[in-house]
């Protein structure tokens, strides 16, 4: 696995962290996305610990358990549109290989089309999918077969002085290329996208690109799955990503966030879709875990009860400003973005290349200073924040200065 760091931590609460030597640091990666309520959330903390105590694991070929079927009701309640079904798997990737395997038996077709950009995860399936580094794919080929990719609509690498709309229009036309040269439409199963792309770049989708996508598959029965494992329970300022295009998918593919640091994804799409999944045509033994489905349920309740949602959308719009304020003059600041708590910034070097070289350089200059930052993009050159929903304003704005020093020490040395 990649090393980010060397630190070997003790305890974390809210969005802190103590290493064994008792040295506090402020974390602002949350598990990479996956600590919306920061860490050891105390109602997260108790729904385990009662959980555990009456039943750890049955298997849901064996039986139901109340988590798991209230957990089910949840996402039918709060997902988009009409999807109202769930299979339970174990992670992200679980649940896009498993995606994959609804959408192909589905529709009986053997294609798949996925975006440059991508990361999707690392199962064999996911894998081929994911199109974020070659690094990814390197020792493992041959992949699965039937994958086809097109331009994300991320107009700054797309092209210097591209608009969003020129960027959409771009990767449209590409798809159509791909139907005429490539792979006949009728021959897709599913397109799958991140609406706010993640480990690619931070980058969302343009609402009327998803609302062309949505039209297109429609046009020839291709099911369009939206990969919200990062983006899903308020991380873009919605409680789904959809929702800023209003754009509901055929299969939504939920995990990170979903159960608050246990282990557990999510395929929910609509009951007929489902029904055209054979039985045993897919499984899981530790999927929907009783205690996973606890601590979701848990984490859940917290994001409503507090808005935390609502939350997300101010607060990020705050950071958001702030950051252009303290470092948007800066040369090597190609762009600042952000949608709710999903917030990247993109540096360039003097040559208006990606600033990969500069953004290692920031994430280590302020682990110097205890705060944790992770960088993404195709060449490393964002810094992306995943901070807690409910992050402490001292925490945030510690953190903050923290990060804007950094940014000002790399960019001038």
């Amino acid at each position: 696995m990649t090393r980010v760091t060397n630190l070997v931590v003790k305890n974390a609460h809210g969005a802190k962290f103590w290493t064994v030597d008792d040295v506090e640091y402020i974390d602002f990666v949350s598990g990479v996305a996956v600590n919306a309520l920061g860490h050891t959330h105390p109602e997260v903390v108790k729904a385990i610990q009662d959980q555990a105590s009456s039943l750890i694991h049955l298997g849901l070929n064996y039986g139901y358990y109340e988590s798991v079927v209230n957990l089910a009701e949840k996402l039918a309640e709060i997902t988009p549109g009409d999807l109202d079904t769930v299979f339970f798997s174990n992670s992200g990737a679980e649940a896009i290989d498993g995606a994959i395997k609804l959408a192909r038996a589905a529709t009986g077709r053997p294609a798949l089309i996925a975006f440059e950009g991508s990361f999707h995860g690392r199962t064999i399936g996911a894998t081929t999918l994911t199109a974020s580094s070659a690094k990814y794919k390197k020792h493992y080929e041959p992949l699965m077969g039937g994958v086809y990719h097109i331009p994300y609509p991320y107009a700054l690498q797309l092209g210097k002085g591209m608009s969003e709309q020129e960027a959409a229009a771009y990767s449209l036309d590409r798809l159509q290329k791909l139907f005429e040269l490539q792979v006949d439409p009728a021959q897709v199963a599913a397109i799958i996208i991140e609406p706010f792309m993640g480990e690619g770049g931070y980058v969302p989708a343009p609402a009327a690109f998803l609302h062309q996508l949505r039209r297109i598959t429609e046009k020839h029965g291709i099911l369009l799955v939206f990969d919200e494992v990062q983006t899903g329970f308020g991380r873009t300022g919605k409680m789904f990503a959809a929702e800023h295009a209003e754009v509901t998918p055929d299969i939504l593919v939920l995990a990170k966030a979903l159960s608050a640091g246990m282990p557990l994804g999510a395929i929910v799409a609509n009951r007929e879709l489902h029904e055209k999944w054979p039985v045993a045509g897919h499984g899981s033994t530790f999927g929907g875990n009783p205690i996973s489905c606890a601590a979701a349920l848990a984490s859940i309740h917290v994001i409503e009860r507090e808005q935390l949602v609502e939350r997300s959308a101010a607060l990020g719009n705050q950071i958001v400003e702030r950051l252009k304020q303290e470092i948007g003059h800066l040369t090597s600041v190609a762009q600042i973005r952000g949608t709710g708590l999903m917030i990247g910034v993109e540096f360039q070097d003097e040559n208006g290349n990606p600033g990969t070289k500069l953004v290692a350089a920031i994430r280590e200059e302020a682990l110097k200073n205890k705060l944790l930052v992770t960088s993404c993009g195709v060449y490393g050159q964002t810094i992306r924040l995943m901070l807690p929903l409910n992050i402490a304003e001292e925490d945030l704005d510690k953190g903050l200065t923290i990060l804007e020093t950094a940014i000002v020490k790399a960019a001038t040395v």
